[in-house]
């Protein structure tokens, strides 16, 4: 009698084990989708946003990245569809931000910690593209970090830590040592397990990265519209197209959108476009732009837009349905500066960044389109170079009043066709 009633028993507890687990799903699924609300309400892991996190000492050869349930691990069983993508700003490493990095190292430079708050957030999604906007060294034997920029190789390592599979690197500073910071910035990238579009070393019609989050195939490309150093790395201004014209994509209109309706005859059924562009600290939109966004969003095959180079926020528009972040700022540097490296430029928002979150999903004609959209706000502690996600995971060191400030400055710029996510433990 008493192991038959202990038997019972265990099995009742594992079906109310199963129910509650369940129960847990079903609650995440409808936190992230629920699109008839003003803020997404995520339920997160308790653990996962702890801030005594453990990081690996090799995070390119580590398997214990943060992990998070993902939209198309959840949807997998239904016919429709689905996931979700996270795009964010300008990596921008400073001397500053290097030596915190060569301080964290026991060997070398680690930036992994400076991602530890914002990476379960940005693993958590099916697809994560950064904007790599310093070249990196071959070796380290060399280091650079302003007027031109050549930084230590082990961000690639910290990129794929954090969670993403991609990364745009097309930009002003994509050839600040010439083909062979090119060559390396690629190199130690895929080296890491992330994808690089936006320049390249070998001839060839403009391609993008490719992926497939949720069973959808997506194209990504990556495109300046200005460029500081040529091919030899003569820092003189290069004028654009290059010459030759395949070592940098450049922002034409019409390139643009045949190069998208290229990708989408080949099989992408969704097109996003990284373009490197806008005055620098300006919150605002330029017409050129506007007209820009405009004409890009009116093709059928381009999707989505994500901007960045103001290294400051800028309005998020929608055109046909369709979103255009102009400018998502910067997410790692050390704007507006310090005592060794002044930026009298800089106002204060170049330390705000946000995280453009995406659903994308089936449409019931057959396209497939953004169905859910909104953002995370980010400020980078310079005590620390941690990125910081507010409303998420916020340090005790910082005064409340700062990080206010920060996420204040960025919603009034941002506008409302961007609505603020908030994650709950």
């Amino acid at each position: 009698m008493n192991g038959n009633s202990s038997d019972h028993e265990s099995q009742v507890a594992w079906r109310l084990t199963q129910l509650a687990i369940l129960a847990f799903i079903t609650i995440f699924v409808f936190a992230i989708t629920d699109s008839n609300s003003n803020e997404v309400s995520t339920q997160m892991p308790d653990n996962s946003l702890n801030n005594q996190t453990e990081l690996p000492d090799n995070p390119s050869t580590t398997s214990s990245e943060p992990k998070s349930i993902t939209s198309s691990t959840l949807q997998s069983d239904q016919n429709v569809r689905s996931f979700t993508f996270i795009a964010t700003g300008e990596l921008l490493i400073h001397e500053f931000v290097a030596d915190a990095a060569d301080s964290y190292g026991s060997i070398g430079f680690d930036f992994s910690p400076m991602f530890k708050r914002v990476a379960p957030i940005i693993s958590g999604a099916d697809l994560a593209i950064c904007h790599l906007e310093t070249p990196l060294s071959p070796d380290n034997s060399v280091h650079e970090y302003y007027p031109t920029f050549q930084v230590p190789y082990e961000l690639a390592d910290a990129i794929k830590f954090a969670g993403y599979e991609g990364c745009s690197i097309a930009s002003n500073h994509l050839l600040d040592n010439g083909i062979e910071g090119l060559q390396s910035t690629i190199g130690h990238l895929e080296s890491s397990g992330v994808k690089a579009t936006g320049g390249s070393t070998k001839p060839g019609n403009t391609l993008p990265s490719l992926f497939n989050p949720g069973g959808i195939s997506v194209a990504h490309f990556s495109y300046t519209d200005l460029m500081n150093c040529d091919a030899n790395g003569s820092c003189g201004g290069a004028a654009l197209p290059l010459d030759p014209p395949w070592l940098a994509n450049y922002l034409e209109v019409e390139k643009i959108i045949d190069d998208a309706g290229t990708a989408a005859d080949e099989g992408a059924e969704f097109v996003i476009v990284s373009l490197h562009w806008g005055e620098a600290y300006s919150s605002e939109i330029s017409a050129s732009q506007e007209e820009i966004i405009t004409k890009l969003l009116s093709s059928d095959s381009i999707d989505l837009i994500v901007g960045h180079g103001a290294h400051v926020i800028q309005p998020v528009l929608k055109v046909s349905n369709k979103y255009a972040v102009t400018g998502i700022g910067n997410f790692l540097s050390n704007q507006p500066g310090d005592e060794r490296r002044l930026c009298s430029q800089c106002p204060k928002s170049t330390q705000d960044g946000m995280i453009a979150w995406f659903n994308i999903s089936d449409l019931p004609d057959g396209n497939v389109a953004v169905t859910d959209a909104g953002y995370v706000p980010t400020w980078v502690d310079r005590s620390t170079y941690e990125i910081v996600p507010i409303g998420v995971d916020e340090p005790d060191t910082v005064e409340p009043a700062t990080i206010k400030e920060s996420e204040n400055r960025t919603s009034e710029v941002i506008g409302e066709n961007l609505r603020r996510l908030v994650f709950r433990n």
